[in-house]
C-alpha cells in the first residue's frame, strides 16, 4: 500500500498480480554479477502466474550465469509440481518461507523439488 501511495508504477494495482514483462530480460544487461532476489514483494509460483512466464524468467537466469537468482516461495506446493519442468541452472538458489511449524512441510517440497 505504501508503494502504491508512493506512485511507484509498478504497484499502482496494489498486491493484485501483476506479471512485469519488462523486467525479465533486465539482468542480460548487467554484465558485473549480482545477487538478485526474484519477486521480492510477490511470489513465482503464484497458482495464477502462467508456466510460460515462469520459464521465461529460468531462461534468464540460465543465460545470466554472473548473476545469482534467488527466488522465495510460500507455494511450495506448486514448486513440487513443476520442478521438474526446469533446468535448474546452478546459480538459482531456491528457498521457501517457514514462518511457524504449520509450515514445516514447505521444507520437505522444497527437499523433493530439489531431488
Amino acid at each position: 500500500m505504501r508503494l502504491q501511495l508512493m506512485g511507484n508504477e509498478r504497484y499502482q494495482n496494489g498486491f493484485r498480480l501483476t506479471l512485469h514483462k519488462d523486467v525479465v530480460d533486465l539482468p542480460r544487461s548487467w554484465r558485473s554479477g549480482r545477487v538478485i532476489f526474484v519477486n521480492s514483494m510477490s511470489d513465482l509460483f503464484h497458482r495464477d502466474v502462467p508456466l510460460e512466464f515462469i520459464q521465461q524468467v529460468f531462461q534468464t537466469m540460465r543465460d545470466c550465469p554472473q548473476h545469482t537468482f534467488q527466488i522465495l516461495t510460500k507455494r511450495s506446493d506448486r514448486l513440487r509440481q513443476l520442478a521438474a519442468q526446469f533446468d535448474w541452472p546452478p546459480n538459482v538458489w531456491m528457498g521457501v518461507s517457514v514462518e511457524d511449524a504449520r509450515a514445516l512441510s514447505r521444507v520437505d517440497d522444497l527437499r523433493v523439488s530439489a531431488g
